[in-house]
């Protein structure tokens, strides 16, 4: 296809009309690879939509066609914009994963598989590998699957198979990983099973060894579309260069400013080398922002200049400059939660916005407690989104198990969670000595309870249960060309599943409502494509990410990690817990490129927001047990000191304990201060760190007084007291001994860890006094 030089006509121009000049030549690029890095908020979806309709126009086959992104629901919105241009095309728009998934059923057969393979998630993958552990003689406490298994997927996204990751392992522990590997590789193919890893390590492995198949492959996409091609692993990458060998028409989408999953195995090197891999390759850079603010954008590109490994832009926009980003300080985590969740309240019942235009991020899930606790209290709506939470229920779980035993009669790991759900009378005796005459003979428990009656130490209920879900199991099969939903009610009905709830308490009616509600999710699951089978729906609901799970037209507040945020936009954001040790996560401060990825992380929360941006921290936060003075984020330092900029607000004391315990440990009272305005905020202000004698993370008011009882002018130090070290920070004193000149105190700090000081010496400002 010849390269357009100058606008279409037609419908083709109706593609090129409303963008701006570097878009449209992104959209009209003709053969050859392509990379287009699209900085925050550019409009890289309409690009990507605009450029597979153009090829469409340009006579280019639906077949030869192929965009991969990295979420279902991302794939869906692309879709629904391509469709909205060119209705009734079959464009291949698809997941890594889903693309994966369908190459290894389609080509089963030539790499020596079962198409009616079962994908095992995380919580499948640690029992194989726990099983594996107990196998080798290893302690699973020590060598935890957690840990095992994301040695098990490094190896996988670098192409190793179990004998060269073997040959590889320098270290103890990789040994052992190398060792349950190949256990764990063997217990796989006999459940007829993969893993999340599976679906790029295979297809890849197999594109590598293949040359037939790479070629059929290469011939049929012809033009590749990446989005998100800064977060690509090894595997991704190898993937997609051997697809694009012949016909290197490829156009890959990202930015490397947005690079956040090197923690599970993602290399920004792939779009930062891109040029060296395709020398002839385009470049076009899409730097004008649609979504946020100039306020918004001049502190996340200010902060985003930190980095090294980035490629240079600017970020621009014709949006009005906006409210400043607000930095927001507060006593405590248990206050941020409160008095953000108010704030969000206030704004609503103001009519200055919806719940749903609100988002809150996090770092971590585990920061979300506080934050449930306040949305309850103030009755505010909310949704925390957190994968498909639903599925997670036990009853889902044992009724997907029975429906993955159904579709792959293969795997154990689902015939040992129903077998004895609801109870049939099978002990673990019984499925030990199961197990063993399955493994004599190389045959899936399944089949083994088949033959129950040929096994001795198996007798009376226990026998009985057994060849009774044998039979039960193998009448099901004949339902399984019916509709997914229509096999469910099958399963929920013929296995005694619904006659064990309905029998059963309150909370076992509700189990029933919730297993009934997966009737309602495949129903609606086969209505968008009545093709679809039961084994679709189960591929869907395994490969689903966490934000798959998010309703955007639910009128709530959205609570979401920041890694969920990517690619989401809301009016007014929240970012949490911006602290030392939570962002950046404390993983991450002994590595400079770890630094800069929880920095991309960052720049990634800030540029979700298109109208309010605020990021708030607290000094001193109840977490994992501990209650500890806290260190503002770095990150929050490394933002522009321009005051039209930011706007720090210091929202400590807001409550009457915080009030009441500020006024003890100045000698005064809040009123002496001047109070709190009708907004609840005190000690306002918008000039560069230091007004009013404040900084990120100080408050900002007069500084306290020491806390001190003296008889002859010497402070008198206690265990317990949370001091101020001019070099050191904040810290707790947890012992003291000695007398006179000979008296030391041990003072834990939450950055130096902890230090011994002499007490006549050492100068310390006194921030509280223990009970």
């Amino acid at each position: 296809m010849a390269r357009e030089s100058s606008a279409a006509s037609g419908d083709e121009s109706k593609l090129l009309a409303d963008l701006t000049a570097d878009q449209q030549a992104a959209v009209v690029h003709g053969t050859g690879p392509l990379l287009i890095l699209a900085a925050a908020g550019s409009g890289k979806t309409r690009v990507i939509t605009r450029r597979v309709a153009y090829l469409l126009s340009q006579g280019i086959r639906a077949s030869n066609i192929l965009a991969i992104t990295f979420t279902n629901k991302a794939a869906g919105e692309m879709r629904r914009r391509v469709d909205q241009l060119v209705p009734g095309n079959r464009v291949t728009i698809t997941t890594f994963h889903s693309l994966g998934a369908r190459l290894l059923r389609q080509y089963a057969d030539r790499l020596k598989m079962d198409p009616n393979f079962t994908i095992y998630d995380t919580t499948d993958r640690n029992k194989l590998i726990k099983d594996a552990l107990d196998l080798a003689g290893l302690d699973n406490v020590k060598f935890t699957p957690d840990r095992i298994g994301g040695g098990i997927s490094k190896a996988k996204n670098q192409l190793l198979t179990p004998d060269r990751f073997q040959a590889t392992s320098a270290d103890y522990f990789t040994q052992v990983v190398a060792r349950i590997y190949a256990i764990y590789e063997k217990r796989l193919r006999d459940a007829n099973a993969v893993d999340f890893d599976d679906l790029l390590y295979l297809p890849a492995l197999a594109l590598k060894h293949d040359e037939e198949l790479r070629a059929e492959l290469d011939s049929r996409y012809q033009y590749i579309l990446i989005d998100e091609y800064q977060d690509t692993n090894h595997a991704q990458y190898e993937l997609v260069r051997r697809l694009a060998r012949d016909y290197d028409h490829l156009c890959v989408v990202g930015d490397p400013d947005q690079s956040i999953y090197g923690w599970r195995g993602s290399n920004i090197r792939n779009i930062l080398d891109f040029e060296r891999d395709y020398p002839e390759a385009t470049v076009i850079t899409l730097d004008r922002n649609y979504r946020s603010t100039p306020n918004i954008l001049a502190a996340a590109g200010h902060l985003i200049e930190h980095n090294v490994h980035r490629k240079q832009k600017s970020l621009l926009t014709d949006n009005p400059p906006g409210d400043p980003v607000r930095i927001l300080t507060f006593d405590t985590g248990l206050d941020e939660a409160e008095l953000v969740v108010e704030r969000i309240r206030r704004e609503v019942l103001d009519g200055k916005a919806r719940y749903r235009d609100h988002a809150i991020f996090l770092r971590i899930n585990a920061l979300s407690r506080s934050l449930e606790s306040a949305f309850v209290k103030h009755g505010v709506p909310f949704q925390i989104v957190k994968g498909l939470a639903f599925f997670d229920r036990k009853e889902n779980r044992d009724l997907l198990a029975y429906l993955r035993l159904l579709v792959n009669p293969q795997d154990d790991l689902s015939f040992q969670r129903v077998v004895n759900e609801p109870p049939r009378g099978i002990g673990a005796k019984s499925i030990e000595h199961l197990k063993a005459y399955a493994e004599d003979r190389q045959i899936s428990l399944l089949a083994a309870a088949g033959d129950v009656l040929k096994i001795p130490a198996i007798k009376g209920k226990a026998a009985a249960g057994l060849r009774d879900f044998h039979q039960l199991m193998t009448g099901l099969r004949s339902w399984l060309e019916q509709p997914p939903d229509v096999v469910i009610r099958e399963v929920i009905d013929r296995s005694g599943y619904r006659a064990m709830l309905k029998a059963g308490d309150e909370d076992d009616q509700e189990r029933l409502a919730n297993i009934e509600e997966m009737i309602t999710a495949a129903q609606q699951f086969a209505q968008e494509d009545p093709t679809r089978t039961l084994g679709n729906f189960l591929e869907q609901i395994t490969l689903a990410s966490d934000v798959d799970s998010w309703d955007e037209q639910q009128d709530c507040v959205s609570v979401m990690t920041l890694h969920a945020a990517k690619g989401l936009e809301f009016p007014i954001v929240y970012m949490l817990a911006m602290e030392q040790g939570l962002l950046p996560h404390e993983r991450s401060l002994a590595k400079d490129e770890e630094i800069e990825e929880e920095r991309r992380l960052c720049f990634v929360g800030m540029t979700r927001a298109m109208r309010q941006l605020n990021l708030c921290h607290a000094k001193l936060r109840e977490f994992r047990g501990q209650a500890l003075y806290t260190v503002p984020s770095m990150f929050l330092d490394e933002l522009p000191k321009v005051p039209t900029t930011i706007e720090r607000v210091d929202l400590s004391g807001r409550n009457a304990y915080g009030a009441a315990m500020d006024a003890w440990r100045r000698g005064g009272s809040p009123a002496a201060e001047g109070g709190w305005d009708d907004t609840g905020v005190r000690g306002r202000s918008s000039g560069s760190p230091g007004a009013g004698g404040g900084g990120y993370g100080s408050p900002i008011r007069p500084t306290p007084r020491p806390v001190v009882h003296s008889d002859d002018d010497e402070v008198q130090y206690r265990p317990g007291m949370i001091v101020e070290h001019e070099t050191y920070g904040r810290g707790k004193i947890t012992d003291i001994s000695g007398y006179g000149a000979m008296r030391r105190m041990k003072i834990r700090f939450v950055t130096a860890g902890e230090k011994v000081f002499v007490a006549q010496k050492a100068k310390l400002r006194i921030l509280s006094v223990p009970d």
